[in-house]
């Protein structure tokens, strides 16, 4: 046994291998799909074999011959031998593991549609895996629905589940949480494996800027990346050996923490490939980035857009919106190049309405200057002091030209 080997294939082939003749020397065509699992039994008589299909063939090493065994709920990702009890161990894409016990009989070695076997002996029930994951408005949570119904609702900066919702209607709850504002996409949320996973790609991670106010006044304005927080405090322990000695690293890493602390036992993996589905380099938990073997690993692994940021605390530039703020009017005239502004898309319309009362309209002269209320329209529809330029554009404006704006005082 020890000079062959069996393997599968995506084409729903097994082929058996002679080590010594270093050739095929068999080949099961069982499978309509894909096999992902084999098993050989003890004394390499028999082996199974499954996958994508969701079927579990038995197959004689010694005639070639094969049979349905059995027919499971979900995609067979693995099976296990216990012939002491002549019965079998198999794990699906669902959340339980069955026991099916092998017929005491001989098979006939006939491959139909009835499986020898019909029901598992035993269940070992898992719990429900989530199925689907909406982002919402704010890209700072998800909203998750698992196999029985329920809903959950997570924190992506922290990491955490922030509340059961229960069996609610997602598309509901989903309309009631998201509010008008635009943020750009800085992770995508998967459930492939039935749970939340978070991926971050060097394309898009550090594209959500936000300002957030640092006391209850709302002084202050504090610019803060989404993709850099979570960078940062994933890799919070980690020493990058012969990175240069910056005083103000200590500082920045206290600051980051504070609005973005994840729980030490948080996993993460690094992964060759774009949108999680290449090959895992490496995984490893937040608190463990500090052990001097892990840095070593990390120190060789870590990719240039993350480093950049953690060591250098090298952050990205922020990203411009062109506009126009005008006198309102109900029918405005073409606008012209003239007067043309440019900002961060994550100015609020507050600064606009700002920037209008002093540079616009100017200071107002007299022993009894009159308070006017400064308002900012666009396609005829008020905005809230508290909207930014980028939320305007996409959701009010919708076009790709630039922005115009429009100012009534009143």
């Amino acid at each position: 046994w020890y000079q062959r080997r069996v393997r599968g294939s995506s084409d729903g082939t097994v082929k058996l291998w002679s080590l010594g003749q270093q050739r095929c020397i068999a080949t099961y065509r069982n499978h309509t799909q894909g096999v992902w699992t084999i098993a050989v039994k003890e004394g390499w008589n028999k082996f199974y074999s499954g996958g994508r299909e969701a079927t579990l063939f038995e197959s004689d090493l010694k005639t070639s011959e094969s049979s349905l065994l059995l027919k499971e709920t979900g995609s067979i990702l693995d099976v296990v031998v216990d012939d002491t009890n002549n019965s079998l161990w198999i794990g699906t894409t669902k959340t339980s593991v069955n026991k099916w016990e092998l017929p005491s009989v001989k098979s006939s070695h006939t491959i139909s549609d009835k499986p020898l076997v019909s029901t598992p002996a035993a269940t070992i029930k898992g719990g429900d895996g989530l199925k689907s994951a909406i982002v919402l408005s704010d890209k700072q949570h998800v909203i998750c629905t698992d196999s029985a119904g329920h809903c959950f609702l997570y924190n992506v900066l922290g990491a955490k589940l922030v509340k059961e919702l229960g069996k609610v209607d997602v598309k509901e709850e989903v309309s009631v949480r998201n509010k008008q504002e635009f943020i750009p996409n800085w992770f995508s949320a998967d459930v492939k494996t039935g749970m939340l996973t978070i991926c971050l790609d060097e394309s898009d991670c550090y594209s959500a800027w936000v300002c957030v106010k640092d006391d209850l006044d709302g002084n202050n304005d504090n610019k803060i990346n989404y993709g850099g927080l979570i960078i940062q405090a994933l890799l919070q322990n980690w020493v990058c050996t012969g990175a240069p000695n910056d005083p103000t690293e200590q500082e920045c890493r206290a600051l980051y923490s504070k609005q973005c602390a994840l729980p030490p036992h948080t996993p993460f993996a690094l992964i060759e490939g774009s949108d999680g589905c290449g090959r895992t380099l490496f995984r490893i938990r937040v608190d463990e980035t500090g052990n001097p073997n892990d840095c070593r690993i990390l120190d060789e692994l870590i990719p240039g857009w993350v480093y950049d940021l953690r060591v250098k605390n090298e952050m990205p530039k922020f990203t411009k919106i062109a506009f126009y703020i005008e006198p309102y009017a109900e029918d405005p005239p073409p606008k012209s190049r003239e007067g043309r502004l440019s900002a961060n898309d994550f100015l609020a319309i507050s600064k606009v309405i700002e920037y209008v009362g002093d540079k616009i309209l100017g200071p107002q002269e007299g022993p009894n200057p009159v308070a006017h209320e400064i308002l900012i329209f666009c396609n005829k529809q008020k905005l809230e002091p508290h909207m930014d330029l980028r939320t305007v554009k996409h959701t009010i404006w919708k076009s790709g030209s630039d922005l115009r704006l429009m100012y009534l005082v009143t």
